[in-house]
């Protein structure tokens, strides 16, 4: 046993460090503090979880997961746990869900519940945890459970919409994801006119929630929000005021507004993402309404396409960073070199913003095409897709407009990122019937992914120039 009576001394004063916000170094030093006690009494299970607990929470750049884990392992040593105990199985589980390793994490959660059925914390990992490993139905059972123990807990009530959108219960699921505006849009609640539930006759301010691809994949329900109402202003990214004015210019009673906008005179505000739920679609026209039809122009000058080669394809390797997912899905470019294990091949960049310049960085320009100087919108993007073949992305932007143009597109999908319209494994993928995933699985690295689409890509060249069926 250590020095226990020092150790007390240092985490004591670490606890009254991090709840004192005078200075933005106080949590550091709390940090650093209970760093200390640990040292000097490597027997204090509550110093192991403090410091487990901060890893998880800290701010830091750095990725702390493996440093949170392996600290909730510590203090389960220990046998002065205590009532903290049950949430130091229930965070211990949660992190290893967080790095892939969701085995192993099934069996601490258990050990929670086991130790105290009534942990809310220990129910909402189980969710997550089973419904990654494929049982969607005990996920939505268990989130239930979850949020049934703290009804006024956001973040439960975002596990269990998702947990009924994994489970493809669409309308219930985005029901539930209204939660969302408590959780962290509470900006929204400041608009000057209530939310719209259906109302007609009105005019509505349809504004976007969500990233630039939720927006393309919702805007399907927009025409039939027009017929409801007397007008409607949509504020959208800048990005799609063009590819929106194409495709809704036969709607009359329709204004298009790049963010951000002056707020106009309206009765009623709500966002693309919430359209199904206020208009009272169910899950089967929530699944076949089609997408938005983009009008665009394929690019006139084709110099930039590479000649000789059979195969043209487009690629995206990051996401938003706002995104929760975007540390599990955002990939290094250097992974897409991989595909050049197949000749004939040409890949073309269709990132945009800083990350296009990642393809120079790592001195691929002579092999991947940076097509960011022609790409000024989505309505650009289009453009280009129009002149390639397919496109091999990310579960992002790009495949959302894959699959507004019914174009083939294949996704490396990560174990840990997923996104509810392709689903746990992508054997059910709602409004992209030309997309395929190649899945990464629990405790794999991305290589075996790419050699797994290089596979299939040997096999996607050989069928170019072949005579069809017909």
């Amino acid at each position: 046993m250590g020095d226990r009576q020092t150790a007390l001394k240092l985490f004591n004063q670490g606890v009254s460090v991090a709840l004192d916000k005078t200075f933005s170094t106080n949590l550091s030093q709390a940090w650093q503090l209970f760093n200390s006690a640990c040292f000097v009494d490597p027997t204090f299970g509550e110093a192991f979880y403090q410091c487990g607990c901060n890893a998880n929470d800290n701010p830091s750049p750095n990725d702390l997961s493996h440093a949170s884990v392996a600290c909730f392992r510590r203090a389960l040593e220990c046998s002065d746990l205590g009532d903290k105990r049950g949430r130091a199985l229930t965070n211990l589980a949660w992190k290893l869900h967080g790095i892939g390793k969701d085995t192993e994490a099934l069996e601490y959660v258990k050990q929670a519940l086991d130790y105290d059925p009534t942990l809310a914390g220990a129910w909402l990992n189980y969710s997550q945890i089973i419904g990654t490993l494929g049982d969607t139905k005990k996920g939505v059972e268990y989130a239930k459970k979850a949020l049934d123990f703290e009804p006024a807990n956001t973040t439960y009530g975002m596990a269990y919409a998702f947990a009924l959108l994994f489970d493809r219960q669409l309308a219930a699921g985005l029901d539930a994801f209204e939660v969302r505006f408590r959780y962290q849009l509470q900006q929204f609640m400041g608009y000057p006119y209530p939310k719209w539930r259906g109302e007609e006759g009105k005019q509505l301010l349809l504004v976007a929630d969500q990233g630039l691809g939720d927006t393309l994949t919702f805007a399907r329900f927009v025409e039939e929000t027009v017929k409801r109402c007397s007008y409607v202003h949509l504020g959208v990214q800048s990005e799609l005021v063009r590819t929106f004015m194409n495709a809704f210019a036969h709607l009359p009673n329709i204004n298009i507004m790049p963010t951000p906008f002056t707020f106009p005179e309206a009765d009623y505000w709500t966002t693309f993402v919430s359209l199904p739920y206020a208009l009272g679609l169910n899950d089967y026209k929530i699944r076949k309404t089609k997408h938005i039809t983009p009008i665009y122009a394929p690019l006139a000058d084709k110099s930039w396409k590479v000649p000789d080669r059979k195969l043209h394809i487009g690629i995206q390797w990051k996401g938003s960073a706002k995104n929760e997912i975007d540390k599990h899905r955002s990939l290094d470019v250097r992974w897409f070199l991989e595909l050049y294990r197949v000749p004939g091949i040409q890949l073309y960049s269709l990132q945009v913003g800083p990350d296009a310049q990642d393809v120079h960085n790592v001195g691929a320009g002579m092999l991947i095409k940076d097509m960011s100087p022609y790409i000024r919108d989505v309505t650009d993007t289009f453009g280009v897709l129009h002149n390639l073949d397919m496109v091999i992305a990310i579960e992002s932007s790009l495949a959302h407009m894959a699959s507004t143009m019914d174009m083939e597109c294949w996704i490396p999908y990560s174990w840990c990122g997923r996104d509810y319209r392709i689903g746990w494994n992508g054997s059910d993928i709602i409004w992209s019937s030309k997309h395929r995933t190649f899945n990464q699985l629990e405790n794999e690295g991305w290589l075996q992914v790419f050699d797994r689409i290089v596979e299939a890509l040997k096999e996607r060249v050989s069928e170019q120039g072949r005579p069809s069926a017909a």
